[in-house]
C-alpha cells in the first residue's frame, strides 16, 4: 500500500511540476504575441488624429497590462523557487529556475522589444498633418469620385515603368522575351456590382535579381506606397492610389525569375 501511495504522490508530483512549466511557457507566449500585434494597424488605419491616440492608448494598455501579468507571475515563481531551495526540493527548484527565466525574457522582450507604442507615435506624427482631427458630421463631405478604368490603367503603366526603370537590365520573361509595358498582359476580373479590378502577373528575371527587387521597392515607396507591416516586407498597398496592392517575389533560387503582382482597386468605366 505505502509503494502504492509513493508512486501515486510522486505521479501528482511530476504533474503540478509539468503543468507549472507547460503554463509558463503559454503564458509567456501568449502575452508576448498579445504586446506584438496590440499596435499592428495594418490595412485598418485611423482616419482621425483621435483614431490614432486611441490606437497609441490601446497598446501602451496592452503593454502595462502585459508586464504586470509576467511579474506577478514571476513574483509567485520566486516563491516557489524560495520554498523549494528551503525544502531541498530538486525537482521543484528546477522547474521554478526555469520557469523564472522563462518569464524574465518575456519581461525583457515586452519591456525593450519591438515598441509598437514609438511606432504607433511616430505613424501618427506623420500623419496626423494631413488628418482631421476628427471625422466630420455625416454628409458634410462628398463621396470621392469612383476610380475609373482608364485611371486605374494608367496607374498600372506608370508602375510598370517604375519597376523597369528600377531594375537592372536585361529584363527577359521565362521565353526569353524582353519586358516591355505594351507588352505586359493585363487582366480584368468582375468587382462589385459593374466594376473590374484589373491585375498584372508577370514572372522576369534581371541582371541582377536580388538589387533590382530592392530598389523596385524603393521606387514603389517613392510613388506614395506603403509597406504591409503585418506581412512580408515585399508588399505595398495604398488605400488611396488606384492600385490597392502591389508585390514583388525573388524566387531565384527556385526558378530565377522576380514574380511580380499588382492589382487595382475596383474600378468603374468613365461616365460620358
Amino acid at each position: 500500500m505505502s509503494t502504492t501511495s509513493g508512486v501515486a504522490t510522486r505521479a501528482i508530483k511530476a504533474l503540478a511540476i509539468l503543468t507549472l512549466v507547460v503554463g509558463t511557457i503559454v503564458l509567456c507566449g501568449a502575452t508576448v504575441l498579445f504586446v506584438m500585434l496590440s499596435g499592428d494597424v495594418g490595412y485598418d488605419k485611423p482616419v482621425t488624429a483621435a483614431g490614432w491616440l486611441e490606437e497609441i492608448a490601446e497598446a501602451a494598455s496592452a503593454r502595462s497590462s502585459a508586464s504586470a501579468i509576467l511579474s506577478v507571475t514571476l513574483i509567485v515563481v520566486c516563491a516557489i523557487i524560495a520554498i523549494a531551495a528551503w525544502r531541498r526540493s530538486v525537482d521543484w527548484l528546477a522547474a521554478g529556475l526555469v520557469c523564472g527565466v522563462l518569464l524574465s525574457g518575456s519581461l525583457v522582450l515586452v519591456a525593450w522589444g519591438d515598441d509598437n507604442v514609438d511606432r504607433l507615435t511616430e505613424m501618427a506624427a506623420s500623419a496626423i498633418g494631413n488628418t482631421a482631427a476628427i471625422l466630420p458630421p455625416g454628409g458634410t463631405t462628398p463621396a470621392p469620385d469612383p476610380l475609373t478604368v482608364t485611371q486605374a490603367r494608367d496607374e498600372i503603366t506608370r508602375m510598370l515603368h517604375a519597376t523597369i526603370e528600377a531594375s537592372t537590365p536585361p529584363l527577359r520573361t521565362p521565353e526569353d522575351v524582353p519586358v516591355t509595358v505594351h507588352q505586359t498582359p493585363v487582366s480584368a476580373v468582375p468587382c462589385g456590382e459593374v466594376g473590374s479590378r484589373l491585375t498584372v502577373d508577370l514572372a522576369f528575371r534581371t541582371g541582377d535579381n536580388a538589387a533590382s527587387a530592392t530598389r523596385i521597392l524603393a521606387a514603389w515607396d517613392r510613388a506614395g506606397y506603403l509597406p504591409d507591416r503585418a506581412m512580408q516586407q515585399d508588399i505595398r498597398y495604398s488605400t488611396e492610389l488606384p492600385i490597392e496592392r502591389m508585390s514583388i517575389r525573388d524566387s531565384t533560387s527556385v526558378d530565377g525569375m522576380l514574380h511580380l503582382r499588382l492589382e487595382t482597386a475596383c474600378a468603374v468605366e468613365a461616365t460620358r
